[in-house]
């Protein structure tokens, strides 16, 4: 699938997701990163069955792994999902430096 064809399915994404961002502006290249963490914390199964057809299984692993914020729910899904430990996330991490900040 082409550039092309990847932003039309990106128009067809649920708008709500994206209520902050102008659309029209996304590129499926330049902001894989947005559109992916968007999808699985605001998105509908639907928006995630495009994201499966505008981009790899590889890509999206990778991606979602390096994210720096995703809720608890949305690491466990995505853990189970792509068979990745929930302490490899990134946004994991980060949960657990402030969790233990609030303990002090």
């Amino acid at each position: 699938m082409n550039i092309e064809d990847k932003n039309r399915l990106l128009k067809e994404i649920s708008p709500c997701i994206f209520w902050d961002v102008d659309v029209s502006k996304l590129g499926v290249k330049k902001n894989k990163d947005l559109i992916i963490e968007r999808v699985y914390t605001r998105g509908f199964e639907k928006d995630e069955i495009l994201l499966w057809k505008m981009y790899s299984w590889n890509e999206i692993k990778k991606t979602v792994v390096k994210l720096e914020e995703l809720n608890d729910k949305t690491i466990s899904y995505l853990s189970v999902i792509f068979n990745i430990k929930e302490k490899k996330f990134k946004c994991y991490g980060k949960k657990q430096l402030n969790l233990n900040y609030l303990k002090e």
